[in-house]
């Protein structure tokens, strides 16, 4: 296919396949990428830093204890009594125990029964 000379009239169907030819070849595909936005059902979980919020991250049923997770927080003193919630709900109550590590500390299940995830703060 040969070039019309400079200066004289393109025809219309050989310019719309000179820019989609360019298009193709510049990357641009000519339509736009679609902006990613979150899930509308997601649910926003908001944890507290300023506070000792501890997570329960291992459940022992039948000697009824549970070790909390302190890694965003300073550990309350043994002997504290905790409130656990689950969801914003009080599902029970622990005491912590002498054992800890910087992290880490078990705590004695009073009442309810708690299960992975919940957290623990004092009241």
């Amino acid at each position: 296919m040969r070039l019309p000379p400079p200066g004289t009239a393109v025809p219309f169907p050989l310019m719309s396949f000179l820019i989609v030819c360019g298009l193709s070849f510049s990357g641009c595909s000519g339509s736009r990428s679609p902006i990613l936005t979150p899930a509308p059902d997601f649910p926003a979980i908001i944890r507290p830093l300023d506070g000792s919020v501890g997570t329960v991250v291992l459940v022992h049923d039948r000697l009824r204890f549970v070790v909390l997770d302190y890694s965003f927080s300073a550990i309350p003193q043994a002997g504290s009594v905790l409130e656990l919630y689950r969801d914003s709900t009080r599902v029970g109550r622990v005491r912590l125990s002498r054992w800890n590590n910087p992290t880490t500390a078990a705590a004695d299940v009073l009442e309810g029964s708690p299960q992975m995830g919940d957290t623990a703060r004092p009241d």
